[in-house]
């Protein structure tokens, strides 16, 4: 866990942007060069920046791990007041597997995605309901709690991503959710040392699941950070969804 205590003060958790891609993610623009981004979080005033690139399968841990070794040779070669974690953003794709079991790779920062469904080998749960995809993620997610294999799990809880895929409207899942289902999820990836993205993607299709998750983790004392998902280099400063937030959670 890089943030170690909660930070409840928006502001404040808002000089950390934990989730930003470069372009070796496939996904991410042209503009999204290491310089600019480092630019870019300079000029937003932010004091940590979290590059975490995807990475689907095991498979691809060679490839990633060359593009980590470029990035931190680009990191060590310039003077930024802006600490830069080099990471990746994982893949849990099933109830006992996810990219880095029974790896020795070291990184600096894991950030777990469980919620791509809408990717090619992603296990679906049993049943196309929102009932089955909801105890399919508390199954999956446990698997990376057991291991303590996160950091920080992206867009936890989220159902997006199944959006496209089932017809379902983006706050479908989220709905599915008791709040003591969420308190005790929560309590178990704290305890495994993770903590819980507030994620700026997420947040535009499921606020309310943003708000209940903060509300309950706040009270338990749970660790969140905050991940733009950045893709364009204005989606690098954290600003405007730190007002947001504000908004609605406070």
């Amino acid at each position: 866990m890089f943030l170690t205590e909660g930070i409840y003060d928006i502001d404040e958790l808002a000089r950390f942007n934990l989730h930003i891609h470069t372009c070796f993610s496939g996904c991410a623009k042209d503009e999204m060069t290491f310089e600019n981004i480092v630019k870019a979080a300079e000029d937003a005033g932010l004091q940590t920046i979290a590059l975490c690139d995807h990475i689907y399968e095991p498979e691809d841990l060679p490839e990633f791990n060359q593009n980590c070794e470029i990035l931190r040779r680009k990191r060590d070669e310039l003077d930024s007041k802006v600490k830069i974690l080099i990471g990746g953003e994982f893949s849990c794709y099933g109830t006992d597997m996810y990219t880095l079991k029974g790896s020795d790779i070291k990184t600096e920062y894991r950030l777990y995605a469980q919620n791509h469904f809408h990717v090619t080998g992603w296990q679906q749960a049993e049943e196309k309901t929102p009932e089955a995809y909801k105890e399919h993620t508390k199954k999956m997610l446990r698997n990376l709690f057991k291991d303590k294999a996160a950091d920080t799990i992206a867009h936890p809880l989220n159902g997006t991503y199944l959006r496209k895929m089932m017809g379902w409207e983006a706050d479908v899942l989220g709905n599915c959710w008791r709040d003591d289902e969420i308190a005790e999820i929560l309590k178990e990836g704290y305890d495994s040392g993770c903590a819980w993205e507030l994620n700026a993607a997420a947040f535009s299709g499921d606020p309310m699941l943003i708000k209940r998750m903060y509300s309950i983790g706040k009270e338990l004392g749970v660790v969140f950070t905050i991940g733009m998902d950045a893709h364009r280099l204005e989606n690098v400063n954290t600003k405007d969804f730190a007002e947001a937030l504000k908004r609605t959670i406070l």
